[in-house]
């Protein structure tokens, strides 16, 4: 048990002040919608208080908390009865910035697989082997799922005129 991360030394407010940004981002591209995101941002940190699991060190936290985050998402969006934001609240969201508008839809576009592994590599900064650890897959695979991903933005991209071959 040397060398693992306890809680006993990290206060689970620590932990949320470090990675409930993250965690909501991911929440976000998912869930498209404040209120669901931070129902999935809670949930997260719940199911990290009662889980009980040690890590090795803070990344590995960060890691479990994105992974869970965007497995909850998938359990979300499956459910038939999700609620839909009412019109009057729909118009206070913020909306995104101009310019990140097309690539955020282009991410949001593609398949689960791709749209977790680009996000964790480009946006929080995963290598291929960690994401390999985390997503119990070879490096191989991984890098595949990279690749095809950034083709498949490209592509999107390109066809809405943001980025020239």
């Amino acid at each position: 048990m040397e060398g693992e991360l306890e809680f006993a030394s990290v206060s689970l407010r620590t932990l949320y002040r470090e990675f409930m940004p993250s965690v909501y981002r991911m929440a976000f591209s998912y869930m498209q919608n404040h209120p669901d995101s931070e129902d999935v941002v809670q949930e997260c940190f719940l199911r990290l208080a009662q889980s009980g699991k040690h890590f090795q060190d803070r990344r590995q936290v960060q890691a479990w908390l994105i992974i869970t985050a965007a497995n909850l998402c998938k359990d979300l969006l499956r459910r038939s009865h999700r609620r839909e934001l009412p019109l009057e609240e729909a118009s206070m969201e913020a909306a995104p910035q101009e310019k990140d508008r097309g690539v955020r839809t282009a991410v949001l576009a593609l398949p689960e697989k791709y749209r977790t592994v680009i996000y964790l590599h480009y946006f929080e900064g995963y290598s291929v082997t960690e994401l390999a650890k985390l997503l119990h897959r070879p490096e191989g695979t991984v890098k595949t799922w990279l690749r095809r991903g950034r083709d498949a933005l490209r592509d999107v991209l390109e066809e809405e005129g943001g980025v020239e071959k």
